[in-house]
């Protein structure tokens, strides 16, 4: 800034029309978390928009200017493939931010539950088609380069919204398997959250959306391990 003050600024599209991830999570996430998770807080956001010649149409774009946070993603990509190096305060404090996310006291909508069984079903077919879902808040990119060390910061806020529970401990589980040491101390720390119907079915949850990334040609090596997994998941 003209002060000097270091900052963060993260610029994205809003879109034309309404998607579970909206840029004003952002703004909400900071709301209702910012004193209670370690995350960095919002200092203010613009909106401007620019036509598109191809289209012939204005396309919006939101800015966020965030407070400097000291640190660096513990993976350079979401998925981790080594130890991750931190240590047991960094472990701890990951537990208590899921926790706090968890019971936040508001958040806005996120996917439909038409769309979270049509995913889960196309893995474990009729196997929780009767599981009540329990939607509560979640950050929904609970991946490992939006966790940084070695003080533990949890970025990127865009999905911050309503999904079943488990679903952050799933999703972090799933980027895990890559490497199995660090995936068998994610399924320990958050045992209580993965286990029962509704916590496996958030691992199946998870496995799907992450298998979507593989079918369009990314990570195609975690293929075999995660469907693995779920066929373990199943197998009980």
């Amino acid at each position: 800034m003209s002060d000097g003050t270091r900052v963060w600024v993260r610029v994205g599209t809003v879109a034309d029309h309404v998607v579970w991830m909206r840029p004003e999570s952002i703004e909400e996430a900071s709301r209702e978390l910012s004193f209670l998770v370690p995350m960095p807080h919002v200092l203010g956001s613009f909106t401007w928009s620019r036509l598109d010649v191809d289209e012939g149409v204005d396309r919006r774009a939101r800015a966020h200017v965030f407070a400097y946070v000291e640190g660096a993603p513990v993976s350079p990509e979401p998925m981790i493939r080594e130890d991750p190096s931190v240590d047991e305060v960094w472990w701890d404090d990951l537990r208590r931010a899921h926790d706090r996310i968890s019971e936040a006291g508001w958040s806005g909508p996120g996917q439909s539950e038409r769309r979270v069984r049509r995913w889960v079903s196309s893995l474990a077919g009729e196997r929780f088609a009767d599981t009540e879902i329990e939607w509560i808040p979640q950050h929904n990119n609970f991946h490992w380069q939006n966790l940084l060390a070695p003080k533990l910061t949890v970025v990127d806020w865009e999905g911050f919204s309503l999904a079943p529970a488990g679903s952050d401990a799933a999703h972090l589980l799933i980027y895990s398997l890559a490497h199995p040491p660090t995936a068998d101390r994610v399924r320990d720390l958050f045992s209580d959250v993965l286990s029962g119907e509704s916590g496996e079915m958030a691992q199946v949850f998870a496995a799907a959306n992450f298998l979507t990334a593989v079918e369009n040609g990314f990570h195609d090596d975690l293929r075999e391990p995660i469907r693995d997994h779920v066929k373990s998941l199943l197998a009980d």
